[in-house]
């Protein structure tokens, strides 16, 4: 089974901020929903003359109160969802990075005398590079 902890190398804490970033990330796809559905209900409405109904003044002004409170959400859940996303997919880069760069110094020289080190530093990096676009694009 795939284990996106293992898989990504994340710490405890790391995988936990994966998890709610993709709580918070739905929770945002979600709200964009509210806006569209306020909007075909007012259309709905401003058709009603067409089809010999009346038109409801006081059912616009809600739906309009209701789209306001609509988008007061919506901002609220992408604000979330940037602090679930990118702040924490940054901070669990940076202990990434922080935890190869430890691993590397306790590498004995002998090592790097037998590698290419430019070669060597671009595949770790690219690597830490690649786990960090995963993480901080998880919702896409």
């Amino acid at each position: 089974m795939l284990n996106l902890k293992d898989k990504l190398m994340l710490t405890n804490k790391g995988y936990s901020d994966l998890k709610k970033a993709i709580a918070a990330c739905t929770l945002t796809n979600l709200s964009l929903m509210l806006p569209f559905a306020i909007t075909i209900q007012i259309f709905a409405e401003l058709l009603k003359p067409l089809l010999g109904e009346s038109l409801s003044w006081v059912k616009l002004w809600i739906l309009f109160g209701l789209g306001i409170v609509a988008a007061g959400l919506v901002f609220l859940a992408n604000k979330n969802d940037y602090k679930k996303t990118y702040v924490a997919s940054y901070m669990e880069a940076e202990a990434t990075r922080i935890r190869v760069a430890e691993y590397i110094r306790r590498l004995p020289m002998s090592f790097f005398n037998n590698k290419n080190l430019s070669e060597l530093t671009t595949n770790i990096m690219g690597d830490c590079t690649t786990i960090e676009h995963v993480l901080i694009w998880n919702h896409l």
